[in-house]
């Protein structure tokens, strides 16, 4: 189902949600103006939080949900079931009020959370997302999230990213921790308590807003990386 964008000139409301970890959020926006903001950790309570968060914010900024003018979705790698209750949620406000959907990769929004603490901009920015033992789920950009390596499920080692090892990388997320105890590169820098959220999927949304980049609602599918799998 595609939509166009009236006027790219007027501001428009989007309404943001990650739940691909234990954090569940919801952020409401005006163009890229964060208007609220609210999230909770309740483990595996997903299904009954998003629509209790997105309700306390819309009445908090006295907002009808028939006035968004978009949803959009973290959409993924995550949380197997997190990524299919949040999905679900937002395609039935987007059917039942014949809006667009947009989704942003979950990478990239942990990418973007970091740049505020990263100075360096000839950096590499690698978020990593924990998944089962040594395994986690990663891509790399440059400093403008500009994407260097594709999305993959890695099994780290001492050695990974051998190939980047003259290079500052900054590694962020909750899979981060695992790479740095066992990694003694002095480039190697890491931010492991950076949590997927979406205060930051503001910007990224509203881009593809004005591009009138917006999923087909029908077959759209979350970025799973591996089926099935679920963080615990």
């Amino acid at each position: 189902m595609k939509h166009s964008t009236k006027s790219v000139l007027k501001m428009s409301k989007i309404l943001c949600v990650d739940t691909t970890s234990e954090f569940c959020s919801v952020s409401l926006f005006d163009g890229y103006e964060l208007i609220k903001s609210a999230s909770s950790k309740i483990e595996r309570s997903h299904s009954k939080l998003i629509i209790s968060l997105v309700d306390d914010i819309l009445k908090a900024s006295k907002i009808d949900i028939a006035n968004i003018d978009a949803f959009s979705i973290s959409r993924g790698p995550g949380s197997y079931t997190g990524l299919r209750i949040g999905l679900s949620c937002l395609k039935g406000f987007c059917y039942a009020l014949n809006k667009p959907l947009i989704s942003i990769n979950t990478l990239k929004i942990l990418a973007k959370s970091s740049i505020e603490k990263i100075d360096n901009k000839d950096s590499y920015i690698c978020p990593m997302i924990d998944a089962r033992r040594m395994e986690v789920f990663t891509k790399i950009f440059n400093y403008s999230l500009e994407e260097i390596q594709k999305d993959n499920a890695l099994i780290l080692n001492e050695n990974s990213f051998d190939s980047y090892s003259n290079r500052t990388i900054y590694f962020v997320g909750s899979g981060s921790k695992k790479f740095e105890d066992i990694s003694d590169n002095s480039n190697f820098k890491f931010f492991s308590d950076i949590i997927p959220n979406s205060i930051y999927m503001g910007e990224l949304s509203y881009n593809k807003f004005i591009d009138n980049d917006f999923e087909e609602l029908a077959s759209f599918e979350p970025n799973y990386i591996k089926d099935f799998y679920l963080i615990k």
